[in-house]
C-alpha cells in the first residue's frame, strides 16, 4: 500500500459571471496548485458570463483535462443584475465542471432524484441537479472516482439525503471522493409549509450555531458515514457562504409584517454548504476553507484538502 498526494478544491464559482475577478483568483497558489478542481454553477454560453464555455477557459489557463456534465438548460439571462447582461445567450446551460491534472479514464452525469421542479421558478430552467461522476488514472496507483455535485436547495433535507444515497449507490467500489455544494442550509424549502415552518425557525435563539453544524441536523451526513465516507479532516469548521435572507425566493409565502419582523432579527446568514468527503483517501494536512484569495468572484468560497490516495 503506497500513498500519493494531490490536492483536491471544490469551488461553486457561481457562474464563472465574475470573469476578471475569477481569473485573477486562478492565479492565486491554494487554487492554481490544484491537482483536482470540482466547480459548481458553470455556465456554458451565458450572456451574464460573456458568453464563454467558462469550465474549458478555466483549464486552458490551468492546463488542466475538462470534463462538463449539464445540469440545466436556462430560459432566461437570470437573476438580478444579470437580466441586464449585454447580449444574448448561446448555448445556454449550467453545470458542473472536473478539472484535472490526471487522466481521465471515463465519466458520466447522473440525474439525481429531483426535489424541486425549476421550470415554474423566477430562473426559469429545464432540467435538474446532477452528479458528475469521473473516474482518474493515477498510474501505478490505481484508480481514484471523483464525484462533482450541486444537491438541491429548493427541497428538504430528507431529498438531499436521497440525492446522497443515490450518487454512494452509482460509485463503483475503491477509493473516492465526493465534492461539492450540498446546500446543508439545515432547512426544508420547496413548498409553502416547509419554508413557513423553516423561515419560523429563523426566530431561534440559537440559529446562527445550528447552520454552522449542518452535519447535526442533515441526514445525508449519516448516509455518507453509513457507506464508509468521512468528512472529518476534510474540512474545517468555517462558513463558504453567507446568505442574505431578504433575497429568497420563497419569502413570498411569509406574510409581509411577519416577514419584516423575521429579517429584522436575523437578516444576514453564516452557511457552511460546501464539502470534501471521502473514502479509502487520507488528508495530508486537515481541510480549509480559502479565504485568502485577492477578490470575490462568487457568493461561495472555495474549499481544499492535500489528498493521501491509499490504493493497492
Amino acid at each position: 500500500m503506497r500513498n500519493q498526494a494531490v490536492r483536491l478544491v471544490s469551488w461553486n464559482i457561481e457562474k464563472g459571471k465574475r470573469w476578471q475577478l475569477l481569473e485573477k483568483c486562478l492565479e492565486a497558489e491554494s487554487v492554481r496548485s490544484a491537482g483536482i478542481l470540482c466547480l459548481q454553477e458553470v455556465d456554458e454560453g451565458m450572456a451574464r458570463s460573456g458568453n464563454r464555455r467558462v469550465a474549458y477557459e478555466i483549464g486552458e489557463r490551468l492546463g488542466m483535462h475538462v470534463v462538463f456534465g449539464q445540469t440545466f438548460r436556462e430560459f432566461t439571462k437570470g437573476l438580478g443584475e444579470e437580466r441586464f447582461a449585454a447580449g444574448e445567450n448561446t448555448t445556454a446551460i449550467q453545470g458542473n465542471a472536473t478539472l484535472s491534472r490526471l487522466p481521465i479514464v471515463e465519466s458520466k452525469n447522473l440525474l439525481l432524484p429531483v426535489c424541486s421542479d425549476h421550470s415554474n421558478r423566477e430562473e426559469r430552467r429545464e432540467g435538474n441537479r446532477h452528479v458528475l461522476i469521473v473516474r482518474l488514472d493515477c498510474g501505478s496507483w490505481g484508480i481514484l472516482t471523483v464525484a462533482n455535485t450541486h444537491l438541491e436547495v429548493f427541497g428538504t433535507a430528507r431529498c438531499r439525503a436521497r440525492q446522497m444515497r443515490f450518487i454512494i449507490d452509482s460509485l463503483p467500489p475503491g477509493p473516492a471522493i465526493i465534492a461539492g455544494d450540498f446546500n446543508t442550509n439545515t432547512f426544508d424549502r420547496g413548498s409553502a409549509l416547509h419554508t413557513f415552518r423553516s423561515l419560523m425557525s429563523l426566530l431561534g435563539p440559537n440559529v446562527k450555531s445550528r447552520v454552522m453544524a449542518p452535519a447535526i441536523h442533515e441526514p445525508l451526513f449519516g448516509v455518507l458515514r453509513a457507506s464508509g465516507f468521512v468528512w472529518e479532516g476534510f474540512n474545517d469548521s468555517l462558513p463558504t457562504c453567507s446568505i442574505d435572507l431578504s433575497s429568497v425566493e420563497d419569502q413570498k409565502y411569509v406574510p409581509s409584517p411577519l416577514r419584516t419582523f423575521i429579517l429584522s432579527r436575523c437578516r444576514v446568514l453564516p452557511l457552511r454548504l460546501d464539502f470534501i468527503a471521502a473514502r479509502g483517501v487520507s488528508a495530508v494536512n486537515p481541510g480549509s476553507t480559502i479565504t485568502e484569495l485577492p477578490c470575490e468572484p462568487s457568493d461561495h468560497l472555495p474549499i481544499g484538502c492535500d489528498l493521501a490516495i491509499s490504493l493497492a
